[in-house]
């Protein structure tokens, strides 16, 4: 299907959408890294890293459920094709000013910036947790550099792997909330008359 100016907004739109829920899962995250910090160190990661990303991913996955679902409608009255990669490429394009913080975190390693880790753990709370398992330190020289490249670029992919799974199940019109709350009947003997 080629590109047209439709399907261009149409990504924008969902890239904006991602990255306003991105933007508020980071907020909620934060709010809680705040709450745990307690948490934030030790074995207590163990049971932080889990709450954080799981009331990080509540405002992403329902966006992309919702966009998923949406590319399902519209594929169903033939209006576009569902394309297998349109999470993963939604959740790299939102994710592009995060990648950039990586970036400025590794140029600080390099010493062109002064000490970034603070500001970079507040700028991505959502993975906080995450980069205190890496390494707990707030001082830049302690990270050596496969930490420092894993924490500036490579984890910036789990909120692309949560966009992606949200994306699938959405396109496919599996509801994980519906199948937690509503039960199938099972149909039993039926009455004899």
């Amino acid at each position: 299907m080629k590109p047209t100016n439709e399907n261009r907004t149409d990504l924008k739109k969902a890239v904006l959408s991602l990255l306003w829920s991105h933007c508020g899962g980071i907020i909620v995250a934060l709010i809680f890294c705040i709450g745990m910090s307690p948490l934030l160190f030790g074995n207590g990661l163990w049971i932080s890293t889990p709450i954080v990303l799981l009331v990080y991913s509540l405002p992403v996955y329902r966006t992309m459920w919702e966009i998923g679902h949406a590319d399902l409608n519209r594929a169903h009255f033939g209006h576009i094709t569902l394309n297998r990669w349109r999470g993963i490429q939604i959740g790299l394009l939102a994710m592009i000013p995060f990648f950039l913080t990586g970036v400025f975190f590794l140029l600080s390693k390099t010493g062109l910036f002064p000490n970034f880790v603070v500001l970079y753990k507040f700028l991505n709370a959502e993975l906080w947790p995450v980069i205190n398992l890496i390494q707990i330190s707030m001082y830049l020289p302690d990270y050596n550099w496969f930490q420092a490249i894993s924490v500036a670029l490579l984890i910036h992919l789990i909120p692309v792997a949560i966009a992606e799974f949200a994306y699938q199940l959405g396109s496919r019109d599996f509801s994980i909330k519906q199948k937690l709350v509503y039960k199938e009947k099972k149909e039993g003997p039926k009455p004899r008359s």
